[in-house]
């Protein structure tokens, strides 16, 4: 069998075979339009399913998040109360949209105290030991929680926990929302204890 020379039409994306007795022929090796079309369509498809899935999970994930950072101040103010045999406190504001762990000892005072023990700032806010700031969070300010509200509060604003973990003679709830959904935050008034609906 001798070799036959490669047609003038056969270049790097053309396969050329030969047979005993038969013209060489080519075959184009690539994609088509049609082919490029039903990839085209099926990521389309795919984008329409996933896209607003994915949205619903990153305003659950902000909403989980922004909850999770109120429960945290609220478990701070039990724990100071416990730790240092005084109230302290968790006071919230659904119009401006933040809250702030407070030492009650000095919370109408607006004279620094920073030699204390905790160390209070003006009002009576706390050091938060995770960021060594003030513990005032504003979701407003803050881009995690872009877009979640705080849409109720306790009455009077704030909720106090006292030295034996107690908080109130009834249960307190905060509300927060983002988009449709939104989150309870129930703090057990004879005990202290915390949950998230």
């Amino acid at each position: 069998m001798t070799a036959q020379p490669m047609p003038q039409g056969c270049k790097g994306n053309l396969a050329c075979l030969t047979a005993e007795r038969r013209p060489v022929q080519c075959i184009e090796l690539g994609f088509t339009l049609l082919d490029l079309l039903i990839v085209v369509v099926i990521l389309g498809i795919l984008g329409g399913i996933l896209i607003p899935q994915y949205h619903g999970m990153i305003s659950e994930a902000r909403l989980n998040e922004a909850s999770g950072e109120l429960v945290a101040g609220l478990q701070y103010a039990g724990n100071l109360a416990v730790r240092y045999q005084r109230p302290f406190g968790l006071q919230a504001n659904v119009a401006g949209n933040w809250f702030r762990v407070f030492d009650k000892q000095y919370k109408t005072d607006p004279t620094p105290h920073h030699d204390s023990v905790p160390p209070v700032d003006t009002n009576g806010v706390v050091l938060n030991p995770v960021d060594k700031k003030w513990y005032a969070k504003d979701y407003d300010t803050m881009e995690t929680y872009e877009g979640v509200r705080i849409t109720s509060v306790p009455a009077g604003n704030e909720i106090c926990f006292y030295p034996d973990g107690h908080c109130s003679s009834s249960d307190e709830t905060f509300i927060l929302a983002y988009g449709g959904d939104q989150r309870t935050i129930t703090v057990n008034g004879t005990t202290g204890q915390i949950s998230v609906q």
